[in-house]
């Protein structure tokens, strides 16, 4: 009897978050999952599960990405200051022009429900709720930080897209400090 192949789970996760960030959620297929992945479809099927297992576990671990990143923008900072952080970034680097997961996620997802469109619905509210908590440490007390979320996330996924249509940084830059101002004013 052939001894079953060791993989570490979290670099198969990591692997098909990659694929499924370049090749899309929808359409990255089975084949290119094994491949990249290293996985028989057999281990898939045993150790990960299915597909949409895969796509939950990869949006999932995205969204930790992003939750890091999120604690990271606002470690010792004002708010003006993180939010300033957060929307340069996007402006900025883009993840090498690949866009958020999340965003290209709702894009092609939209009319088709199901546990991917469900995954990336989760993974937004989370992002939504940790952005919220941080404002409300930045500023205590602060009322709307919820819907403060909400724009942030609004104003990053603009300028994520801008991004990828080439817009000019120097624009994308600009526009970040202006909606960081805005964003953090009372």
């Amino acid at each position: 009897m052939p001894r079953p192949r060791e993989f570490s789970h979290s670099a198969v996760v990591d692997a098909a978050m990659q694929a499924f960030w370049a090749g899309g959620l929808a359409t990255t297929s089975v084949d290119t999952l094994l491949q990249v992945t290293g996985l028989s479809r057999s281990s898939m099927y045993q150790c990960i599960g299915n597909r949409d297992t895969l796509v939950e576990l990869a949006v999932g671990r995205y969204v930790e990405q992003q939750l890091a990143g999120i604690d990271k923008a606002f470690a010792g900072r004002a708010l003006g200051e993180a939010f300033q952080a957060l929307l340069e970034d996007a402006a900025q680097s883009n993840f090498d022009g690949r866009g958020c997961l999340l965003s290209n996620g709702v894009h092609e997802l939209h009319a088709v429900e199901g546990a991917a469109l469900a995954a990336v619905r989760d993974g937004l509210a989370r992002v939504a709720g940790a952005l919220g908590a941080a404002i409300e440490r930045a500023q205590p007390g602060r009322t709307d930080s919820g819907q403060r979320s909400i724009e942030l996330m609004i104003a990053i996924a603009g300028l994520r897209a801008m991004h990828r249509a080439g817009m000019p940084r120097s624009r994308l830059l600009d526009a970040a400090k202006r909606f960081a101002a805005s964003l953090s004013a009372d």
